[in-house]
Order: structure tokens, then C-alpha cells, then sequence
């Protein structure tokens, strides 16, 4: 699995980034010993870049190179994380220094992450789905094993996590350093950087000649406004209400959750040649994540309740199984762009479901808005099913 250096570079990256939400999370709520709503502004904050900063980072990466884009961008967010360990250390919590943080973490992580993924279609010459499938199981690994480390922070302390969390950042940099594309018949040679002032002019013409893409788009959407969102708010807020006797195995759900995610996308990965039909098998899945969600409702185990996650983390395969012809119909002059947009309605729309959501559950009660979330988005998967874009997606793509 991690043999390649792009995907050790993708694992210590993803590795850093789970490690990265226990971490903030843990520092606020236990360190910090933060209210509700400074937990709030400052998670708002961090993600607001996500909003803002990703496209024109997407941009930045086509005129500059995917691995300078990251390598540089990543350098200063681990350096970022180092240096606010040693800040904790000597002055403790310091809101305007914290401030600070939150704002260069946020604009480093936005442009880090489409930068990245513009490599997934030169991993191997197989097939977009395998390649991205490929990817999906780094990915999976690495969160669950960040997850795992998040265990040990009140052993390592702030300091100890923040440097530790700065140095897997370094050495995704180290490997990725080391990373040669494969040459493919889906990866082109990259033509001279085109100019920047056009580059949503371009974006808008590509979605408008390639509804494949817009729908994969519209995809990605989905799933940052409904089932993203889901996990931050109504999930957490199921185990407060049904298994509050719990509370201290709260880390055992996001490991069922991932393990589940790790199986589905290892066993695509192994059949993906058998895979006639990605995106038929992506509409299914996510149909299943939001029935499945259903269960919610009547869940009385907390067994049960992991297993439930567990069956939500297999359906997080549906996205890898179409994201690879996402990137393999994107041009490569404009490709970080492209993917900066997709992880904008992915990441953007799950900040603006999350606050959502948490509404919902104040207005109208959590069952209410679980039925509501759920109904959403299989009216979504509808939508996407009578478009017919993805059902027409084969995997004989190279």
C-alpha cells in the first residue's frame, strides 16, 4: 500500500491532518478550557479559508506546480504548528496568538490539499478509479492512525502534539520531494501556465462542456452539505442523548467509522477491474448512507451504534469511486483548479451544513433533522440518477 513515495507523502499528510482535528479539538475543550462559542469561532475560522482561499490556491498551484504549490505551503504549516507548540509552552494560551494560528493553519491546509490530490491520476497507469480508489485507502489509514495518535495527547501535552503533529507534515514534504509521475495515456505533459484572470472564466466553459464533471461537482456538494456535516452534529449528539454513560469511548466511534471506510475502499481497490459501472455503484452506496442513517432512530446498543458507524464509513468509498474521473477529465493546465473548486463544495458546503444542522436540531429536534438530512439527500441521489451523468460513467477509462 505505501510503497509508492506519493502515497507514504499521502499518508503522513492525511496522517497529520487527522492528528490535526483531535488535536484542535482536544486543545480548545481540555487545554484551553474554552466556552462553546470561542470553540465555535475559532472551528468557523479555521475552516473559513476552505470558503475562501481554496480556489485561488487551486489557481496558484496550475501557474506555479502542484509540488512547489504543496511543498512550500505545507513547509509553512508544519512550521506553524511547531512554533505554536513552543508559543504554548512559554506563554500558554494567548487568544491573539491563537488567532494567528488558526488563520495561517487554515490558509496553508486550503491550498496543501487540492495541491496534493493533482497527483493521484500519476500514481500508476491503471485506471482513474483505481488510482483515486489507491489513494482513498492511504487516506483511510492515515485518519484512523492520526485518530489512534490523538489518543496519546494528554501524554505528549500541547507541546509534544503540536511539534509531533509539525513533523509528520515534514515528512509528507520529504516524500512527496522523492514522487516521479508515471506517465499515462490520462496524464498529459503540462502546457505553459495559463493566465490566472481567466481561470474561472475556464472552470465555468469546462463544467458547461463536461456535465460528467458538473455532476460530479454537484456530487461532492452533496456530500459536504448532508452527510459531512452529519457526523460533526447529529452523530455526537445521538451518543449524548442514547449512551451518555459513553462519553469517554467518543474516540471508538471515529475508529469504527474508519475501519469501516478502510475495508470498503480495499476491497474496491483490489476489484476495481471489475468495476464496469463506478458511478451506478457510487449513487448506491450513498442511497445506503442515507437509509442507513435511519437507524438512528431506533438505535438502543452502543454496539450497535459502532457497527452503524462502521456501515457509514464503508459508504465513504462512493466519492473515490468517481473522483478519479473527475481528475481525469480535468484538464492538466487547470487541474488544481478544478480539484480547489470540487474540495470548496465539499469542505465550504460542510461548514455552512454544520451550522445548519446544529439549527435544525434547536428548531425542529434531532429526529426530526435526522429524517430531514436523510430525505435530503436521497432526493439528491435522485436528482443525480435522472441526470443520468454518472450512470454513464464506465471504468474503461485510461
Amino acid at each position: 500500500m505505501f510503497r509508492s513515495p506519493f502515497l507514504r507523502s499521502y499518508g503522513f499528510w492525511h496522517w497529520g491532518e487527522g492528528l490535526q482535528t483531535i488535536l484542535f479539538t482536544w486543545y480548545m475543550t481540555f487545554h484551553a478550557e474554552l466556552s462553546a462559542s470561542d470553540i465555535g469561532f475559532y472551528q468557523a475560522l479555521v475552516l473559513a479559508p476552505f470558503l475562501i482561499i481554496t480556489i485561488a490556491g487551486g489557481a496558484l498551484t496550475d501557474k506555479i506546480g502542484a509540488r512547489t504549490s504543496y511543498c512550500v505551503s505545507t513547509c509553512i504549516f508544519a512550521s506553524v504548528l511547531i512554533v505554536y507548540g513552543f508559543v504554548d509552552w512559554i506563554w500558554g494560551f494567548v487568544p491573539l496568538l491563537f488567532f494567528i494560528y488558526c488563520i495561517l493553519a487554515g490558509i496553508t491546509s486550503a491550498i496543501s490539499n487540492p495541491a496534493i490530490d493533482t497527483f493521484i491520476p500519476t500514481i500508476s497507469n491503471e485506471s482513474p478509479q483505481s488510482n483515486s480508489l489507491q489513494a482513498a485507502t492511504a487516506h483511510n489509514y492515515a485518519k484512523l492512525t492520526g485518530n489512534i495518535t490523538g489518543l496519546a495527547l494528554p501524554v505528549f501535552s500541547a507541546f509534544g502534539g503540536f511539534i509531533c503533529n509539525g513533523l509528520v507534515m515534514l515528512a509528507s514534504v520529504f516524500y512527496l520531494r522523492q514522487h516521479k509521475a508515471i506517465a499515462t495515456t490520462n496524464v498529459e505533459a503540462l502546457p505553459q501556465a495559463l493566465p490566472y484572470r481567466d481561470a474561472l472564466k475556464r472552470a465555468t466553459s469546462h463544467y458547461r462542456n463536461c456535465p460528467e464533471n458538473f455532476d460530479l461537482l454537484l456530487s461532492s456538494s452533496m456530500l459536504g452539505l448532508l452527510l459531512v456535516p452529519a457526523g460533526y452534529i447529529l452523530w455526537p449528539l445521538v451518543m449524548r442523548d442514547r449512551f451518555p454513560e459513553h462519553g469517554d469511548w467518543i474516540a471508538l466511534i471515529n475508529i469504527s467509522t474508519w475501519i469501516g471506510a478502510i475495508a470498503s475502499s480495499s476491497y474496491f481497490q483490489r476489484h476495481s477491474h471489475r468495476i464496469a459501472r463506478p458511478g451506478q455503484l457510487a449513487l448506491i452506496i450513498w442511497t445506503a448512507a442515507a437509509l442507513t442513517s435511519l437507524l438512528m432512530l431506533s438505535v438502543t446498543s452502543f454496539l450497535f451504534f459502532c457497527f452503524i458507524k462502521l456501515m457509514l464509513g464503508m459508504c465513504y468509498s462512493g466519492k473515490p469511486l468517481v473522483y478519479g474521473q473527475y481528475l481525469h477529465n480535468s484538464p492538466p493546465s487547470d487541474r488544481g483548479l478544478l480539484v480547489a473548486i470540487d474540495q470548496t463544495a465539499f469542505w465550504g458546503l460542510a461548514t455552512l451544513g454544520t451550522f445548519t444542522l446544529g439549527q435544525l436540531v434547536d428548531l425542529i429536534g434531532l429526529q426530526a433533522t435526522i429524517i430531514a438530512n436523510s430525505s435530503a439527500m436521497l432526493c439528491f441521489v435522485a436528482v443525480l440518477f435522472t441526470r443520468g451523468h454518472l450512470r454513464a460513467i464506465t471504468g474503461l477509462s485510461r
